[in-house]
């Protein structure tokens, strides 16, 4: 009898046993089909998980178009200066032959740092090239002084006007090739940079050679009073760029180029009447000179 109790005892606790695993399986069988609605055999990892998760899909990145990607050297389509062009007009063939021992000079002085056999070279190539434009300015102010005093046109008109424009040729060249490819903040940065450099770097270091080195202990005097005028029109000119570059939403177009260069025409032209003292004796005659 007590045989057949504890035989019962066992089969019951055997099946409750059973029935309490049957149930555990189930429940995880139930969490695992809730936390993975896609199943085991279609599992997600990486992107794919993340865009399963997170709902909508990721925006795909912007399209550059080709027209602002950097250009890269091609020594196959770099078209050689010092060959002649045949196929072209009378005038191409002058400009050419007028500008070509320009090109020669420059190609025998300077060598090319984009081609791989003188890609170290560039730092020699920096240095020859800031001579080349310190002996080209040097000619140009020469040049522009002596056109000015045969025509009875101030030092500072033409400097303003002349020198001015020619010095700047190089960064309005530089502006426009980076702002092809998309680079505004660069091309601004160009601007205000070089600016920065004529003011405190080309006026301080020739009167630092000349007073310091040619003659010590001598001074440079200006003798323009219509300066003072200009320099404070450059300042508004300054604030003038801030106001307008705020006011168009910092971004660079059509109307924001057209109200800089009004304004630049504006600066000019007032600029220029004070050093012709039609606002009043401001800039004396120069004394005679035989040079």
């Amino acid at each position: 009898m007590c045989t057949i109790k504890q035989a019962l005892k066992k089969e019951v606790t055997r099946l409750s046993i059973s029935r309490s695993q049957s149930v555990t399986m189930k429940t995880i069988s139930i969490v695992r089909t809730n936390s993975n609605p896609l199943g085991y055999d279609n599992q997600l990892s990486g992107p794919a998980l993340n865009q399963a998760s997170g709902g909508a899909a990721a925006a795909p990145p912007p399209v550059q178009q080709d027209y602002y990607r950097p250009k890269e050297y091609d020594p196959a389509n770099t078209v050689n200066p010092l060959i002649k062009p045949t196929d072209a007009g009378l005038f191409r063939q002058l400009t050419w032959a007028i500008i070509v021992p320009i090109h020669f000079l420059c190609r025998k002085t300077m060598p090319d740092c984009r081609s791989e056999q003188y890609k170290n070279w560039y730092p020699f190539t920096f240095f020859m090239s800031m001579l080349w434009i310190s002996f080209y300015s040097y000619f140009m102010v020469w040049m522009i002084t002596i056109i000015g005093y045969t025509c009875g046109i101030p030092d500072t008109v033409m400097g303003l006007t002349f020198v001015a424009a020619g010095v700047s040729v190089p960064d309005a060249l530089s502006s426009i090739a980076v702002i092809k490819e998309g680079y505004g903040d660069m091309a601004v940065s160009n601007a205000v940079g070089s600016n920065v450099f004529d003011i405190l770097i080309c006026l301080g270091l020739p009167w630092f050679i000349k007073t310091a080195i040619i003659k010590p202990g001598s001074e440079v005097k200006v003798i323009s009073k219509g300066l003072t005028y200009s320099t404070l029109s450059l300042f508004s000119t300054v604030v003038f760029l801030v106001a307008a570059t705020h006011f168009n939403g910092w971004k660079l177009d059509k109307k924001y180029g057209v109200i800089l260069m009004a304004w630049y025409l504006t600066f000019i032209t007032v600029a220029s009447m004070y050093e012709l003292n039609v606002f009043g004796y401001l800039n004396p005659p120069e004394c005679p000179s035989d040079y």
